[in-house]
């Protein structure tokens, strides 16, 4: 891409009920002076009942998804319509990538709950761009000042996380985290640390078979890996100027330290994808929409755009 050529970025609106709408559109707005076409991708109907949509219209190219029955919905409020809609604005996204060779997606929050009720199997963004693109392997990243770290396994029950771990998830999470942090993060040499499934890394208990998987796998990998380590000791101010990167085992063992540290500013990035993609770190907060509440922040969404421009070709 030309220097003198503004990045183009596609966004979703995500959940319609939700408040994709309402983070989008603020987060457009606070960076409006970018050099950066925005291409909003949702319904109009949507777009036009929020007040910071007005703002920024004349700022954006806006994909209308033409959604069969849109005005029916209720915003703050789960439906299977809902869940149609971010499903159709999501598809319209990547074909206009496709069809118009963009490289960087923007994804709002959306509802896995209402998306099942008529897609029973979604699982959420991440494993649906994996399948989407033919992707080997993806990893869910989160990002932010404070803290960077990868899931090894993600929305899955907890009772199934161990079966789901083996060598090669374990080998190709770290060349997938490695690689993004050095080449696109350009992180000279990047250091990662893995926390273990088990209390204590599992070390002279019984429980110790998944932390051998771990173990054996970062004694494999070619790259500066560490651990496993206790999950209750490696999220510390010391650690995480230690490591550029820390895999958590599972979702709640990465999530929570993540949030604690960066709620309203934490990225996620997928890895794996040929397409740059990123999303808020958050969820589509119906109760908040209910209330029509001030609370709904946009800072989140505003560093997922400007992620999405820095790493963007």
């Amino acid at each position: 891409m030309k220097k003198n050529r503004p990045k183009n970025i596609v966004i979703t609106l995500g959940d319609p009920s939700g408040c994709g709408p309402e983070v989008t559109f603020r987060a457009v707005k606070a960076l409006s002076k970018k050099k950066v076409n925005f291409w909003v991708v949702g319904d109009k109907y949507i777009a036009e009942q929020i007040p910071e949509y007005q703002k920024v219209k004349k700022r954006i190219f806006f994909l209308e998804a033409g959604t069969k029955n849109i005005d029916k919905i209720k915003r703050g409020f789960i439906s299977k319509l809902t869940g149609q809609a971010s499903l159709v604005y999501l598809k319209k996204a990547l074909k206009t990538i496709e069809e118009k060779k963009f490289s960087c997606l923007v994804t709002a929050p959306v509802s896995k709950e209402a998306i099942s009720l008529s897609k029973p199997k979604f699982s959420g963004h991440t494993e649906f761009l994996r399948d989407y693109f033919n992707s080997k392997r993806v990893v869910m990243m989160m990002v932010s000042e404070k803290i960077k770290t990868v899931l090894l396994t993600r929305h899955i029950d907890l009772k199934n996380v161990a079966a789901s771990i083996d060598k090669e998830v374990v080998l190709d999470t770290i060349k997938l985290t490695y690689s993004f942090l050095k080449k696109q993060l350009n992180i000279a040499n990047p250091v990662i640390g893995l926390a273990s499934i088990n209390p204590h890394a599992g070390i002279d208990t019984f429980m110790k078979k998944e932390e051998e998987i771990i173990k054996k796998a970062v004694e494999q990998s070619k790259n500066s890996v560490y651990g496993p380590y206790p999950a209750d000791s490696l999220f510390n101010k010391n650690n995480l100027k230690k490591f550029d990167c820390i895999i958590a085992s599972y979702h709640d063992q990465g999530m929570i330290p993540f949030k604690l540290l960066s709620f309203r500013s934490g990225v996620n990035l997928t890895l794996g994808l040929p397409i740059v993609r990123t999303s808020p770190d958050h969820g589509v907060a119906y109760d908040l929409v209910k209330r029509n509440s001030q609370a709904i922040f946009s800072s989140s969404m505003q560093a997922a755009i400007s992620q999405a421009i820095k790493l963007s070709s």
